[in-house]
């Protein structure tokens, strides 16, 4: 290449490289619920665009600490929760989350934005919270020559996977010993009309500890036409259609056995559950629920519902509450693609009088552009435990709420694919006429054909104050191998607030990864004699099939005090007879500590 080649090639790069910087200055601007959380870290909280048809989407985040459980809630743009997932018994480190897209009956989600918002509870007692925003959307495959017919694959109505793990781990400033000893086992059998899958998880904490089976869970399927039961153990019962959503199975408890019938009769369709918690020491209780819906798709459709829960007061006496909920509803096509759906629903609460609720929306779907209006109004005795009506509002409010999805396959000038998401409500309170009010907007699009942008706003005002959250990210992708992305995420409340900068460069090429993450945090907090305090880390990544290093490194400081801290993890993995694998790791210092700690961790895991 000439000197005027290179030249122009400079020219170009450097354009690029300039343009990417100066939109990547325009990212404080209004932004959803991002949380720059300390002990639960997602590099980035945008995950970008999503097929699953094309496979599981995968998550990656960061425990400083060890977890007693893990939920992750995935939200539609309306706000409701559409999935949850629990694990329980994590350790420090790096974990994934993989998500298919699909709901909680197990049917595909529609295209769209949604939020995964993960809750951690760490074993100190402490909280984590933070979210990653997706786009579901299904890329068109474009035409080519039918492949030649493959021979048919060998097939396995049944799996049998698990992994034996154990760690040792040395505290040397408080003189500890600690491990575990951990171990997994899935069965999973599927041929065309049922399913059985089943988790035996048992974790030895040594010295003196308990051995714990909580993430031990099972659940067995069997279809027909137009029907099927399924029966749990820790596993999810699925959810309701409703517009008040009556059923979610996230409101119920986690550690239940029970069951659920579905049967469809040409327009009538039937379904049942109920379950138990006997014996369980944390809630001691039960629930049953029935749907029957009658109609046919673009057509009228009426239903009706009924849940019941009866559980044990956590007060140490031997009463009891009960809750019960009955409900009609009635979907109305108006005219393609608009319809009105209606709900009425009445509660009666042994701890409360009995009261109503009632809302009314109006949804325009039209594949690229959806459209929801309404109106709803819960009593302020208003209880029906299972029900999801709005997101964080179950009673006790009256007002207006609407969202709006519309995605763009078009492109102006260097403008591309724009997508934007916003939904919003506005309540008054029956006992005090307090406001409740929240806000979620996102846009989402390309300049070019290696810059994204994502930019998001979160606010909410109730009784307990004021919060709004913003957040923007930009991504370049300089080669098919290797992106960057920078990230800033402001959260300001009535009495604190964070700012928060990270920049992300991965390299991906064959079997070798290379990342760099490089942040920096700054938390502010009125009542706290610490503050500021401000954070600033440095995170070192190599991979490949066998070998993985990671070197992470951050100076920490508040008021009175500052610190540095390191930890080193290397790991290795070895695969034999194409069936096992052994992976090894040892680890040097603390991710959580404020100063380094001489903490080492020795650890081995069989995989099969």
């Amino acid at each position: 290449m000439g000197g005027d080649g290179w030249r122009a090639l400079a020219l170009s790069q450097g354009r690029r490289i300039g343009f990417f910087v100066l939109l990547c200055s325009l990212l404080l601007v209004p932004a959803g619920l991002a949380w720059a959380d300390g002990n639960l870290r997602i590099p980035l909280n945008d995950a970008g665009i999503f097929d699953p048809r094309q496979g599981s989407l995968v998550v990656g985040y960061e425990l400083l600490k060890d977890a007693e459980d893990v939920a992750i809630r995935v939200r539609d743009f309306r706000g409701q929760v559409v999935n949850q997932y629990r694990f329980v018994e994590l350790l420090a480190g790096d974990q994934t989350f993989d998500w298919d897209g699909r709901d909680q009956n197990e049917a595909r989600l529609p295209d769209g934005n949604y939020e995964l918002v993960f809750e951690v509870r760490f074993k100190d007692g402490s909280r984590g919270r933070n979210l990653v925003t997706v786009r579901i959307v299904t890329i068109p495959q474009a035409p080519r020559a039918p492949a030649p017919e493959p021979l048919p694959p060998e097939k396995h109505v049944y799996k049998i996977s698990g992994a034996v793990s154990s760690f040792w781990r040395h505290d040397g400033e408080n003189h500890e010993d600690t491990g575990q000893l951990r171990v997994r086992t899935r069965f999973s059998y599927a041929d065309d009309d049922n399913r059985v899958d089943g988790v035996f998880a048992a974790i030895d904490t040594y010295p003196g500890g308990d051995t714990n089976y909580d993430a031990s869970q099972a659940f067995a399927e069997q279809r027909w036409e137009n029907g099927k039961i399924k029966g749990v153990f820790r596993e999810g019962l699925g959810g309701f259609d409703d517009p008040i959503k009556l059923f979610s199975d996230f409101k119920s408890e986690r550690k239940k056995f029970g069951f659920r019938v579905d049967q469809g009769l040409d327009a009538l369709q039937v379904t049942g559950l109920a379950y138990t918690t006997k014996g369980d020491v944390d809630t001691e209780g039960s629930g049953a629920a029935a749907r029957v819906r009658y109609g046919e798709e673009d057509r009228w459709q009426w239903g009706a519902g009924f849940t019941y829960r009866d559980a044990l007061l956590l007060d140490g006496s031997d009463n009891r509450y009960r809750n019960q909920a009955m409900a009609a509803d009635l979907r109305v096509p108006v005219f393609e693609p608009l319809t009105l759906v209606m709900e009425f629903v009445h509660t009666e609460d042994s701890e409360k009088s009995s009261d109503n609720g009632y809302t009314a929306i109006a949804a325009y779907d039209q594949g690229r552009l959806r459209l929801s209006a309404g109106y709803i109004d819960l009593g302020e005795d208003f209880a029906a435990d299972f029900a999801d009506p709005l997101h964080g509002v179950t009673s006790n409010a009256r007002g207006v709420e609407a969202g709006a999805d519309y995605s763009a396959s078009s492109t102006w000038r260097y403008f591309r694919n724009p997508m934007m998401t916003m939904r919003f409500f506005d309540l008054k309170r029956y006992s005090d006429d307090e406001t409740v009010r929240e806000i979620d907007a996102s846009l989402r699009f390309a300049i070019g054909e290696r810059e994204t942008f994502f930019f998001n706003w979160y606010g909410q005002e109730n009784e307990y104050g004021t919060t709004n959250t913003f957040l923007g990210t930009a991504t370049h992708q300089w080669n098919p191998w290797w992106a960057t992305s920078l990230q800033t995420n402001h959260i300001d409340t009535d009495d604190s607030g964070t700012w928060r900068f990270t920049l992300d460069t991965t390299y991906r090429r064959e079997e070798q990864t290379a990342r760099m993450v490089l942040e920096w945090i700054q938390r502010t907090i009125d009542a706290s004699v610490l503050s500021p305090y401000e954070e600033t880390s440095l995170r070192l990544d190599w991979d490949n099939s066998r070998w993985g290093v990671q070197l992470h490194t951050r100076y920490s400081e508040n008021a009175d005090d500052n610190g540095y801290n390191f930890f080193g993890r290397v790991e290795y993995r070895r695969e034999m007879l194409h069936r096992y694998q052994v992976i090894t790791y040892a680890s040097l210092g603390n991710r959580s500590a404020f100063d380094f700690e001489k903490q080492v961790e020795v650890g081995m895991e069989l995989r099969f």
